[in-house]
């Protein structure tokens, strides 16, 4: 067993990992089965994205201000920072989500792109991602009450 500092979680979570690198970007929501992993395409059909108060996200240089931004909770947790909203572009249940970083990602098969993939639930499930209804349709436009991303003490 291996035992992870308060200081190093934060550093990882905010200044020096994962903040840094997801801070800005994007989640896209999917149904059907999540691929063993987020180096893989997604394989299924895009139900909706989540952005910063819904607004329409472009890479690299968001003239938007669309990308999601995250705040430090310590000891070595993200939490949603400001109005995420899911937009949906399908039909259908969601059952996985792939947040990418706020530069381009091809979205297809890279061991390069920052990714992390999650399932989806209602909100009083154990779900990495908790919506108030799975079921999302071209209208869709639901805010997300909160998105934690938490580092454990321990690790193996």
């Amino acid at each position: 067993m291996i035992r992870f500092s308060t200081g190093l979680r934060n550093a990882i979570a905010a200044e020096f990992g994962l903040g840094v690198m997801m801070n800005g970007g994007v989640m896209r929501v999917y149904g059907g089965t999540m691929p063993d992993s987020p180096d893989r395409a997604p394989g299924t059909s895009l139900l909706g994205m989540i952005t910063t108060e819904g607004k329409i996200f472009y890479h690299s240089s968001d003239p938007n201000d669309a990308g999601l931004l995250l705040q430090l909770v310590s000891p070595g947790t993200l939490l949603n920072y400001g109005d995420w909203r899911l937009t949906g572009s399908g039909t259908g249940n969601a059952t996985w989500f792939r947040w990418h970083w706020a530069w381009e990602d091809d979205l297809g098969e890279s061991e390069y792109y920052p990714r992390i993939d999650g399932d989806v639930g209602l909100h009083d499930s154990l779900a990495a991602l908790r919506l108030s209804s799975v079921s999302i349709t071209p209208t869709t436009n639901r805010l997300l009450e909160q998105f934690l991303l938490m580092l454990p003490m321990e690790g193996t």
